[in-house]
């Protein structure tokens, strides 16, 4: 069994660079879509074939990276699914993120990603969220932004846990059920709460050891 790790809209596998886990993983970077109206169902049939996504396999995913492994479980059996910062539909957003669909049509983000951005005084990771930004696939994010404010999971995993901070200003802890609680975490937790989360992703992925 393989746990895939699936990152924000405008980061890389790069956000998972310091998780280390005693399990095999796999770090997912996303590409571009081969069309702006392709679904995140088919999306996710993209990367199932892509990354090599086996029955049996678990999904970690942060933000945009958690509905996307709602779509791939709802393609294949996946044993586990554990959501970071993320949600299971887009009423879970603040209301004026979902409004930012119709911006993201004419947003330059190529340009926006260039831009210089004074960065001395931002936290660890706030820069390292930056970085990421600029690395991160210009269509890939206006193709995301577009489709995630419609988005609904067609279905809810058996095994499906959310892990949240109660400071998330983007999928506001209020709007959904949260099984684990990470306090003072907001939608960058999983840069700045290390600490915190990791233990609970070994916890909850490690392989179970048959009981004598």
């Amino acid at each position: 069994m393989t746990v895939f790790l699936l990152p924000g809209l405008g980061a890389t596998s790069d956000l998972f660079a310091d998780y280390q886990f005693p399990f095999p993983t796999r770090r997912v970077d996303y590409p571009a879509p081969s069309t702006p109206t392709l679904s995140f169902s088919d999306y996710a049939r993209q990367l199932i074939r892509d990354h090599g996504i086996q029955p049996g396999d678990s999904l970690i995913g942060v933000s945009l990276g958690g509905m996307i492994s709602c779509e791939i479980a709802a393609l294949m059996p996946i044993t586990k699914v554990t959501l970071v910062s993320s949600c299971t539909d887009s009423h879970h957003l603040q209301p004026f993120v979902r409004h930012l669909r119709q911006l993201s049509r004419f947003m330059p983000w190529r340009w926006i990603q260039k831009t210089p951005f004074p960065s001395f005084f931002l936290n660890r990771s706030r820069r390292l969220a930056l970085a990421m930004f600029r690395m991160a696939d210009a269509k890939f994010i206006r193709w995301a932004c577009l489709h995630a404010a419609r988005w609904k999971s067609p279905s809810v995993h058996r095994d499906i846990i959310q892990i949240h901070g109660d400071k998330d200003p983007l999928f506001p802890i209020s709007r959904q059920k949260i099984h684990l609680i990470i306090p003072g975490g907001d939608h960058l937790m999983v840069l700045s709460h290390q600490t915190e989360i990791l233990p609970l992703l070994i916890a909850r992925h490690a392989p179970q050891m048959p009981t004598t």
